[in-house]
């Protein structure tokens, strides 16, 4: 009875809306980040980001990302001491559902989104005149959640900002919000 009661409903459901076509986005974006406090100390870091998303019934969209980021950070307290050369890298592996609170067709797309991310880390450190060393915490998969906007420019290709947030295990069963500010481009196929 459940299964036949299920069945009508979800006919019903479709029946009574629009038929909507499924199409895909692809979409890649960049980020870069330098600072510097003075000769001997600074920090850059980048990352790039590419996506796919599904969507389906216009407004929803299943997206699966791959975002690789690194940074440098070289530091010394002063001229005589020596350098100390910290490398990191992450590597973010991404599923999020997407509420888009416009059309298609519309100029701006705002939207929403949240779902589950598998990070990867590695750090090294490297000291003048010593032995380096690693840290490589173990792999982690956290929830996620984000904003958004798309500004459609043609039929196919948009431009899209995004805010992008993870909460990172940081050790003793601690989380943090790692975030992410983004800008790329998007193809609808």
């Amino acid at each position: 009875m459940k299964k036949v009661f299920s069945v009508f409903v979800l006919t019903v459901l479709f029946m009574s809306s629009p038929a909507h076509a499924l199409y895909t986005e692809l979409g890649l974006s960049y980020g870069r980040k330098t600072t510097t406090f003075d000769e001997n100390n600074s920090f850059d870091s980048e990352s790039i980001t590419g996506s796919i998303s599904i969507y389906f019934l216009e407004r929803l969209a299943l997206e699966l990302s791959y975002t690789d980021a690194r940074g440098l950070r070289e530091e010394k307290a002063n001229s005589s001491d020596p350098q100390r050369t910290t490398t990191q890298k992450s590597q973010i592996m991404g599923a999020d559902l997407i509420l888009v609170f416009a059309d298609k067709k519309s100029l701006f797309q705002p939207y929403i989104k949240g779902g589950g991310a598998q990070i990867s880390r590695f750090q090294e450190v490297k000291i003048e005149g010593q032995d380096s060393y690693t840290i490589e915490p173990e792999n982690a998969t956290v929830p996620s959640y984000g904003a958004g906007l798309k500004i459609q420019m043609t039929e196919t290709f948009g431009i899209k900002l995004s805010y992008d947030v993870w909460k990172t295990p940081i050790g003793g069963g601690m989380q943090t919000d790692d975030s992410s500010v983004r800008a790329g481009i998007t193809w609808v196929l």
